[in-house]
């Protein structure tokens, strides 16, 4: 009887050990993806007041600014949560709408360089957090 209760309470101490092992592996890999998407907040910072601030001439030019400010907000938001192609993917149709905008002479070329810049940097940043998740996952 003793190596009975002996046995189950080794079976239900590894169980635990291995439960506990797995939260944590889960909760480092979780910790470790908010902390890269933080890392780019002075990227998506920089974009999103060149965005705000750029001129942009003719048409509707609150909802022009506004639509790039969504993808920028969106990318951000995907970042944040690890979809990191997702993230930079909405970077990129930013900088198509910029190229859209800077074909139409609606902003001039250099404000349209600066913001395919901005927008180029935050790409980096974000696929490079993405490696470093990745990197701390393994480690973990």
């Amino acid at each position: 009887m003793v190596s009975s209760v002996r046995t189950a309470g080794i079976g239900v101490g590894l169980l635990l050990g291995l439960t506990l092992s797995a939260l944590l592996m889960l909760m480092a890999t979780a910790s470790a993806q908010a902390q890269a998407a933080g890392s780019c907040q002075g990227e998506f910072t920089v974009l999103r007041a060149h965005t705000e601030s750029v001129l942009i001439t003719g048409g509707k030019v609150d909802k022009e600014r506004a639509g790039r400010l969504k993808l920028v907000d969106d990318a951000e938001t995907l970042a944040s949560i690890g979809k990191t192609s997702d993230a930079v993917k909405k970077l990129g149709d930013f900088t198509v709408k910029v190229d859209q905008l800077e074909a139409a002479g609606r902003i001039d070329g250099e404000s349209a360089d600066l913001l395919r810049s901005n927008a180029q940097a935050t790409i980096v940043c974000v696929q490079g957090s993405e490696a470093s998740t990745m990197a701390v996952g393994a480690v973990n």
